[in-house]
């Protein structure tokens, strides 16, 4: 419907012309040609604009990930870009690419992309560097960067930046992590102590999460203990494993709040073994355990991040604009409905009153902003470093 009045608004435009023309006193008839001539000129290029538009070829996009498989955060990356491979289809071609863990290989991929004539290029974290690379190197192509804040090292203003406040998810799950390590369930006796297993450190995405959780649990008892490790890969499920378990049987951790990756599958296995608690990431991961209920039933919630939702907007703004807010470097919180936790019977069956009112307290207050948490983004190693080993055992 744009589309057709704006090629209407041009006819109009002509034809006003034409008439102002041909009313006014003095002119002459060559004159009056000529006015028609550039009307219909002008006619025919919005005729010939809006055609080109209509027939117009479909944008390449693509997607960049890391792997599907993790049950974490590029499972959730491909599944946006996938969505918009079916639901965009008619519009473009939207390529979702793994290129594994390895930056050669990822970089290479990215220069065929483009030089394959890509509209769109879509990564994360892991693949900044390439993104800033590649983005400096081909100024007519879009770029968006997701989970890092790369977009003042692109030169060409063609890169914009979305990251989420995962803080302020993790604070939630802080707290119901804190409340079952203060009042226990029916199956299990509190400790006070609940743990955290991430990924890789200087990770600054996982920093973000143990921040928001450290928060949200000294918020709800200034006296819960946490203990944490990092399992230095993000597919090491024996590695994470083992750490789980260490803190579930030595330390004595109610429940884990695992933020590694493909790692991340150790740490629920412990928790069934160990008869504890684990939290997933990114996704409902409990759903992952639908066969095996054992694991899944330890799954006391999971802090989301929805990055589906990102890779799956930025397209659709893509395709309906043509641009996207170049330069900018957003952060989407709990008020953009991009961060949350699972949500339903489960944890209202764990938590107690106590936890339950506490949790809808500190939803309503991040929301109106009368709840603050601080986040990890935008800060030096050594304080992020300094606020963890200030708060953690």
């Amino acid at each position: 419907m744009k589309k057709w009045s704006r090629f209407a608004a041009a006819a109009m435009a002509a034809v006003m012309t034409v008439t102002a023309l041909t009313a006014c006193g003095g002119k002459t008839e060559e004159t009056t040609a000529t006015a028609k001539e550039e009307a219909a000129e002008a006619t025919t290029a919005a005729a010939k604009e809006e055609a080109e538009a209509e027939s117009g070829e479909k944008k390449e996009i693509y997607v960049f990930i890391r792997d599907r498989g993790d049950l974490s955060y590029w499972d959730s990356m491909a599944e946006g870009g996938d969505r918009a491979t079916k639901d965009y289809a008619d519009r473009a071609n939207v390529h979702v690419v793994e290129t594994t863990v390895d930056l050669q290989a990822n970089l290479q991929a990215m220069y065929e992309a483009a030089d394959a004539g890509a509209d769109l290029i879509i990564t994360a974290s892991d693949f900044k560097d390439n993104l800033v690379e590649v983005a400096n190197e081909y100024p007519e192509i879009a770029f968006t960067i997701i989970s890092e804040d790369v977009v003042s090292q692109c030169e060409n203003g063609n890169t914009y930046g979305v990251d989420f406040a995962t803080s302020q998810a993790a604070y939630l799950g802080g707290i119901v992590a804190a409340d079952l390590a203060k009042n226990g369930t029916a199956d299990m006796e509190p400790t006070g102590t609940i743990g955290f297993i991430g990924g890789m450190d200087e990770s600054l995405v996982i920093q973000e999460f143990l921040w928001g959780y450290i928060q949200g649990a000294k918020a709800y008892d200034p006296n819960t203990k946490i203990v944490y490790n990092y399992v230095g890969a993000w597919n090491d499920p024996d590695t994470a494993k083992t750490q789980a378990m260490t803190q579930y049987n030595d330390a004595g951790a109610d429940v884990i709040f695992a933020c590694a990756g493909g790692s991340g599958n150790g740490v629920h296995n412990a928790a069934a073994e160990a008869g504890k608690f684990v939290i997933g990431v990114d996704s409902d991961q409990s759903l992952l355990y639908s066969d095996d209920k054992a694991i899944q039933e330890k799954f006391a919630t999971s802090v989301i991040k929805q990055v589906g939702n990102a890779v799956y907007n930025v397209i659709g703004e893509f395709l309906d604009t043509g641009k996207l807010p170049y330069g900018e470097y957003e952060v989407l919180g709990l008020a953009d409905e991009a961060v949350g936790i699972v949500e339903g019977d489960v944890i209202n069956n764990l938590l107690s009153e106590e936890g339950k009112a506490a949790l809808e307290a500190a939803k309503k207050g991040i929301i109106d902003g009368s709840v603050e948490v601080k986040s990890a983004i935008g800060k030096g190693q050594d304080e992020v470093k300094a606020f963890i080993d200030e708060n953690c055992q």
